[in-house]
């Protein structure tokens, strides 16, 4: 091997270490789609220098929790965890569509305990299923539970 390969031997590996990645974020992505009790929703999160945006992500429901992940990361693990014992309170808002064709949204936010508040934007649909998660609820599980 003589001193003009290893240039090209770098960047074939590191072309490769590209596709495997792209890859893999296809995989992760169509593995969590077809999950059950997945549908997309929009956080608003905290930025890295500050200020708030809207992330897209899937959204998935669980016996006791809520786990949001975001869209095209390669990361396993959900970002968002909202455990339902946690939940205070939900306010629902019914946004109009921004653009002809488009469809309706539900803005919802979560008032949590200890004072920490999402908001997220899903569609009616999934707006409708959550509320049916959250009333769903087993006697106990959620805070200020009447039973």
């Amino acid at each position: 091997m003589n001193d003009s390969s290893i240039p090209i031997l770098l960047l074939g590996i590191g072309m490769l270490v590209v596709v495997l990645a792209a890859l893999l974020l296809i995989i992760r992505q169509i593995a969590m789609s077809r999950s059950r009790g997945v549908f997309e929703c929009s956080l608003q999160r905290r930025g890295l220098v500050g200020g708030e945006k809207w992330q897209h992500g899937l959204m998935r429901f669980g016996t006791d929790r809520l786990r949001w992940f975001r869209a095209f990361s390669l990361r396993l693990r959900p970002e968002v965890v909202i455990r339902r014992g946690e939940i205070l309170e939900v306010n629902r808002r019914r946004l109009e569509a921004r653009v002809d064709g488009d469809a309706e949204s539900y803005l919802l936010e979560f008032t949590l305990s200890g004072g920490r508040e999402i908001q997220a934007i899903v569609d009616l649909a999934s707006g409708a299923a959550m509320n049916s998660w959250l009333e769903a609820a087993p006697t106990g599980m959620v805070v200020g539970d009447a039973d």
